[in-house]
């Protein structure tokens, strides 16, 4: 069993064509179709049959992928380590989180990134936590940033900081002279929450349900910077992180309100459980722990 017939295996496993798969490896199609057909002799069983006008895999086939695509990414990562090891720190990193976590979290953390590290380049998925744990699995992201738990027998987690979420209002609002409030207390009150289907709505949703009191969403939004826009000016209220509303809360625009029987969020980091974390990873790692210990993600 060879790297590159493995490579060429992995390819046509996610293009489902020879041809496609050959073009990508810059490869012909009879080479290709030799490689697999090394593969099918040398483990005895074959690895892809054509349904219809698509190949798929077959059970042995989808074995094969997945232990192939572990392969080939510690291969990948070793190589970029030993670049880094010879050339100082260099690379790619792959990652996927939330739009929250990308707004709030990650813009610190870049920049003194960015500075240590410039010859790293960084690719960010803005994906809801589900996304985040499939394309984990997938290899398509080096690790994920996301909402715990998250359980797949493919990946393993490590909780890295705790994200508590208040209630925002105008000023002039009648919550905003509390020090707490409750469920209860919002629940008469217009909502202003993000689109059906992301997690932080479907949390919400499940924290409301388990109070016995109705969510009145008044308006359906699809980013925090806009509900904080529409608080700001008598629209509604609205249920967002902490870490969100810092300057809105110092520049007196919101009132943000702790809210009593919430759960605290953890926000955890997930990979694919025996990748290889390689050294540009384990140095941005390093500096999102030391800058979420300085973060008022909670009072």
């Amino acid at each position: 069993m060879e790297f590159h017939q493995l490579r060429s295996f992995c390819e046509i496993a996610r293009e489902r064509s020879f041809t496609r798969a050959a073009a990508r490896l810059a490869l012909t199609q009879p080479a290709i179709s030799l490689q697999i057909k090394a593969l099918e002799e040398e483990l005895g069983e074959p690895l892809l049959v054509r349904h219809r006008t698509r190949l798929r895999l077959t059970p042995a086939g989808e074995l094969l992928y997945q232990h192939a695509q572990a392969v080939l990414a510690s291969l990948e990562a070793a190589r970029a380590d030993i670049t880094a090891f010879r050339q100082g720190l260099r690379g790619h990193i792959a990652l996927a989180t939330s739009d929250t976590n990308s707004a709030y979290i990650l813009p610190e953390v870049l920049r003194q990134f960015r500075e240590c590290y410039p010859q790293v380049r960084i690719d960010i998925r803005d994906k809801m936590s589900s996304q985040v744990l499939q394309l984990v699995v997938d290899h398509e992201v080096d690790f994920g940033l996301a909402t715990l738990p998250l359980l797949h027998p493919q990946v393993t987690t490590e909780m890295l900081f705790t994200r508590e979420d208040v209630v925002i209002c105008p000023p002039d609002s009648p919550l905003a002279r509390e020090s707490v409030v409750s469920l209860a207390q919002v629940s008469p009150y217009p909502l202003l929450a993000l689109s059906r289907g992301s997690t932080s709505r479907q949390l919400l949703e499940a924290a409301f349900q388990q109070a016995g009191v109705p969510l009145q969403v008044a308006m359906n939004l699809g980013s925090i910077e806009v509900m904080k826009r529409f608080v700001a000016i008598g629209l509604g209220l609205a249920i967002v992180p902490r870490v969100a509303v810092v300057n809105e809360v110092r520049t007196g625009q919101v009132v943000a309100v702790p809210i009593h029987g919430l759960p605290v969020r953890e926000i955890g980091l997930v990979e694919r459980t025996g990748k290889h974390r390689s050294a540009a990873a384990t140095a941005f790692l390093q500096l999102l722990q030391a800058y979420v210990t300085r973060l008022p993600l909670r009072e």
